[in-house]
This record gives structure tokens, C-alpha cells and sequence, in this order.
């Protein structure tokens, strides 16, 4: 086993730059994004430090190179790293200038390459070279070593990659900040603000781990807990480096298709939109256990570059998942790919990843009926576990995709498993409470296609003209109280049962009224569920109660599976 180390004390910045590492952006690591106000802001926070002595960092994640000594390779923490090392780059370039214009010459000169040795590197006097502490990503390495170790102006800043001139607008930053901070012109201050109140007060976390499964453990536990670190990032270091062991023109390809899966997913997780895919084909694994799955299977170039096209052909397949308008939809999967998501469930992507790969557009059409009426049973009245259901959906995409199973029909019988029966649907029903205040549309939603059912109509739970009716208000007057005790109203107030479908002109009138002075306006509504099914001569628990089980028979054959025949 594989041992962890995790080192949760405090390391400042000095403690870590001055133990005798050299610290290595993973090869294939992607450029920094940071741009202006992140400089800003750790200037800020710098300027805080006389108040405030010590200001915290956050999680810097490392793991040791099996292949040089002393050397660790920064997971995550890259753009603090980075950003640092600029800064100190900065200064010296500062003392530079004095020295260059004679002042305290001599002095200087000797703080220029204690400052370069503690923080930089080691200074070669035979090469007149520095053999950094820091090395940077393939695409920055070359110009961090060449321009900015020796101070040099690039010949065309402008012509520079992104990443590049990012790299050199924050050494041009800082270098301007710490100009103006220290006026004087003093060696010593500006020496004192960063070799003692830079390095000693900016403090870290740090975590040491032995590989790169470990680090991708680590990702997924400080996710977990609310630190968001780059799982992604791991995970196409990893594949990078693999595509890297064909050809750089493969490496290429690979980096392009990355690019463009990225621009398909937008605001979605590369590492679950992963997880959703390999799910759709593989046998079952958890977000915690992904890494190994991809890092036992993927193991070749040729592994890789298939991999990425797979995964470039299906995303824009699954950014559609929470598209409903997406094109590729057509009428009747454009309503269930809205209700999916109105329920605010994502177990079956995997499932319809490999499903609209391998289904006919009939039948795909068939499977998503059949998902949304399991879902709303299983998840949105019952509330049953997700895991069970996600292995009957694993179960039956590694049929799908393996050929095995071609029609909707088919696919129904594994699904069996995880439909709700009709008494254990109806009793689930028969007690579910939904609040307006958080599901406002899925009530309304509910509400809609009970009416549809009854009266055999087909109206849509977006059309505004249509509103929901609290029976028991939301805020009963206390009129109210000879049928709800003020301590019971807020047990009954979200229950189905006590929601009707009512015209929006009939619900203003309605407002706080007692229900025998409701009822009149309920009978004059077009909708079935309020105009004859509310026929009662009181409004009570013991009604309510009656009134949802009758709903509750009505929601057995609103939400029925096709492949079941009625009794």
C-alpha cells in the first residue's frame, strides 16, 4: 500500500523555498488564467501584513518525482508559487537599477544575489546562469528561464502567448508597486520586506503525497470538504503525458481535443462529465476511485487519443443534458430533457450518454419517458436511495452500449427493479410535502399534469395563466384557526393536497378567504381538480389528508410506465 503523508501544519513561504527543493510544474499542466486583480489583490494583502503579522494562504498540494531527488512537483498551488517567485524576481530587478545607478552599490549587489540564491536559484559564476528553484509548464519554462530570471525585455511583447505575457505584466507589476512603495530607495527596506515580512508571514498548509493516485485522493477529500482544488488538472496531466510517449503532433491533437471538450462543457465538471462516460461503459466507480479506473485502463498513446475522441463526440451531447432548448432535441425529448431537470436529478447522464449513442431516435424517445416517470416515482415522491438506482443504470448502459439491448422495451426490465409500484407510489404520494418557496415549478409541474390526467387535456406548467392555489393559505387569517391550530397550519400549508390549479385573476380574489367562501370561485375555474373534484363542505386536516389519497390515484396513472399494463 501506498503510503500518504499529510502534513497539516503551517509552512510559511520562506520554510518551503529555503529546505533545498526544486519545485516542478507538472509538464502538461495547464497555463495560468490568473490575470490582473489577482496580482492586486496579493499586493493588498501584502500591505495588510504590519496589521494583520501573518496572512493565510490556503492548501499547497505536492508530489514527490520518483525520478530526481529533492524535487516535488507542485498539484496544486502553481499560480501562488509562481506568483511569488515573480515578485521576489521583481525586487531584485529593483535593486538592480539602484546598484546599476550607483547607490549603495556595492550593498546591493550583495543583496541581488542572496535574494537570487534564497529565493531563485543557484547563481553559476562560470555559466553566469541560474539553475532554478522553480520550473514552469512546457509552455513558460523557456521564457521564465531566458527573460524574466535575467531581467531581460522580451524583443516583442506583444507577439508573446497569453500565458507568457500574463508571466510578464505581473513581474512589470510588481516591479512598478514596489518602486513606488519604497521611494527611498532603500536596499535595506525593500531587502527587510521581502526576506523577513514577505516570506515569514505569508503562511501555508501543506501536503505531501508519494503518488499520483494519492494526490487525486487528496483533490476528492478537500473537495468534500469545501476547498476546491483541480482533479481535472490530474487527470489530464496523466493523459498528456501518455499522449506525449507518441509524438508531440499527438500531444497536439490531444491538447486540441481537451480544448474543445472543455468549450462544450462551459459551467459542467470535466471529472464527472468523465465519471458519467466511463459509467456509461465500464462497470461502476465512485468520483474517489476514477483515477484508477482511467489510469488501469488508459495506458498506451493510442489508449488516449481514443479516449478524447470519444469524449469530444459526446460532450456536446451532455452539456444538452441541461439544455433543453439544444437543437439536437426534438419536440417530445426537448419536455422530458425540461423535466429531468426541473428534478434536479443527474444519475441517469450516464445512462442516456450511451443511449443516444446506440438508440434509434424512436426509441431513445421511449427510453426517456420511461426515465422520467422512474425518476419522479423513485427520487421525487419516495425518495429512495440514488445508489441503488445508479447500478441498475450502470447494469444497463454496459448492455446498451455492449448491443445487448436496442429498444426501450428491452431496457425496461432491468429498470423494474427501481419502478415504484403503484401502493408504494400512491402511500409515498399520499403524505409528500413540497414547499412553494424551494419547488415552486415542480409543484406546479405536479399540479398540471394531475389536471391533464383527469380531463383529459394537455396544458403546459410554464403557460403563466395557470397559478398555484394554497387551499389553507400561506398566510391564513386567523379565520382560519376553528379548522387549523396555529401550531398545526405549518404541517398542512405545503402538503400536496392542500395545492389546486387556479386561473391567476381567481387566486388574487382568493387570497386569505375561508374555504366556503372559496369554493364559488373554485367552481367557476376551468381546471377539473379545482371546479369539481374540491366539492367538499369544509376545509380540514382530516380533508386535506382525504383529498391527497384521492390525488395520489390520479399521480398512478399521470406518471405510468408504458411497458406496464393498467389493472
Amino acid at each position: 500500500m501506498t503510503k500518504l503523508l499529510i502534513n497539516t501544519g503551517t509552512a510559511s513561504y520562506n520554510d518551503l523555498i529555503s529546505n533545498g527543493r526544486t519545485f516542478s510544474v507538472p509538464p502538461y499542466q495547464r497555463d495560468y488564467s490568473w490575470e490582473r486583480e489577482y496580482w492586486e489583490d496579493l499586493w493588498l494583502d501584502i500591505l495588510d501584513l504590519p496589521k494583520e503579522k501573518y496572512h493565510y494562504m490556503g492548501y499547497l498540494v505536492f508530489q514527490e518525482d520518483s525520478t530526481k531527488t529533492k524535487t516535488s512537483f507542485i498539484i496544486d498551488g502553481q499560480q501562488r508559487f509562481t506568483t511569488l517567485s515573480i515578485l521576489c524576481l521583481s525586487a531584485i530587478r529593483l535593486l538592480k537599477d539602484w546598484a546599476d545607478s550607483g547607490i549603495d552599490k556595492e550593498n546591493n549587489e550583495i543583496r541581488m544575489v542572496k535574494l537570487t540564491e534564497k529565493f531563485l536559484g543557484n547563481f553559476s559564476t562560470s555559466k553566469l546562469t541560474i539553475t532554478p528553484k522553480l520550473v514552469l509548464n512546457k509552455n513558460n519554462d523557456d521564457f521564465y528561464k531566458s527573460y524574466l530570471l535575467n531581467h531581460r525585455k522580451p524583443p516583442a511583447v506583444g507577439k508573446l502567448k497569453p500565458s507568457q505575457k500574463r508571466l510578464w505584466d505581473a513581474y512589470e507589476y510588481f516591479y512598478q508597486t514596489l518602486k513606488t512603495k519604497i521611494s527611498s530607495k532603500s536596499g535595506t527596506e525593500l531587502a527587510i520586506l521581502i526576506d523577513d515580512e514577505i516570506s515569514n508571514s505569508l503562511i501555508f498548509t501543506t501536503i505531501n503525497v508519494s503518488d499520483d493516485l494519492n494526490a487525486y485522493k487528496v483533490f476528492e477529500t478537500l473537495n468534500a470538504r469545501g476547498v476546491k482544488l483541480s482533479p481535472s488538472d490530474l487527470l489530464k496531466n496523466y493523459l498528456f503525458s501518455k499522449a506525449f510517449e507518441s509524438s508531440s503532433a499527438e500531444l497536439e491533437e490531444t491538447e486540441r481535443r481537451w480544448q474543445s471538450i472543455n468549450d462544450f462543457l462551459g459551467k459542467s465538471d470535466l471529472p464527472t462529465f468523465l465519471r458519467h462516460y466511463w459509467n456509461s461503459r465500464f462497470e461502476l466507480v465512485r468520483i474517489s476511485n476514477l483515477y484508477r479506473a482511467i489510469k488501469n485502463t488508459i495506458q498506451t498513446p493510442k489508449n488516449v487519443f481514443d479516449l478524447m475522441h470519444e469524449l469530444e463526440q459526446l460532450a456536446p451531447v451532455y452539456s444538452a443534458f441541461e439544455n433543453p432548448a439544444d437543437p439536437m432535441w426534438n419536440k417530445k425529448q426537448r419536455s422530458f430533457i425540461r423535466l429531468m431537470n426541473l428534478f434536479g436529478v443527474s444519475t441517469w447522464y450516464s445512462l442516456l450518454l450511451v443511449a443516444k449513442q446506440k438508440f434509434p431516435e424512436d426509441e431513445f424517445t421511449k427510453l426517456l419517458h420511461e426515465l422520467n416517470v422512474i425518476t419522479f416515482r423513485y427520487n421525487v415522491i419516495s425518495d429512495l436511495h440514488s445508489n441503488d438506482i445508479e447500478l441498475v443504470f450502470n447494469k444497463l448502459s454496459i448492455k446498451i452500449f455492449s448491443g445487448e439491448i436496442s429498444k426501450a422495451s428491452q431496457a425496461f426490465e432491468l429498470l423494474k427493479s427501481i419502478y415504484v409500484p403503484d401502493e408504494s407510489f400512491a402511500q409515498a404520494f399520499s403524505t409528500k410535502l413540497l414547499s412553494t418557496k424551494r419547488n415552486k415549478n415542480l409543484v406546479k409541474y405536479i399540479l398540471v399534469e394531475l389536471e391533464n390526467t383527469i380531463s383529459g387535456t394537455d396544458y403546459q406548467f410554464e403557460d403563466a395563466s395557470s397559478t398555484i392555489e394554497h387551499i389553507l393559505p400561506e398566510n391564513p387569517s386567523s379565520e382560519w384557526e376553528t379548522s387549523f391550530s396555529v401550531d398545526d397550519q405549518e404541517d398542512y400549508i405545503y402538503l400536496i393536497g392542500n395545492y389546486t390549479l387556479l386561473e391567476n385573476s381567481l387566486n388574487k380574489k382568493a387570497s386569505d378567504r375561508l374555504f366556503n367562501k372559496k369554493l364559488l370561485l373554485y367552481e367557476s375555474s376551468k381546471y377539473k381538480m379545482s371546479k369539481d373534484e374540491l366539492n367538499y363542505i369544509d376545509w380540514n386536516p382530516f380533508i386535506l389528508r382525504k383529498h391527497q389519497d384521492k390525488m395520489s390515484k390520479w399521480a398512478c396513472t399521470a406518471w405510468k410506465s408504458n411497458f406496464i399494463q393498467n389493472k
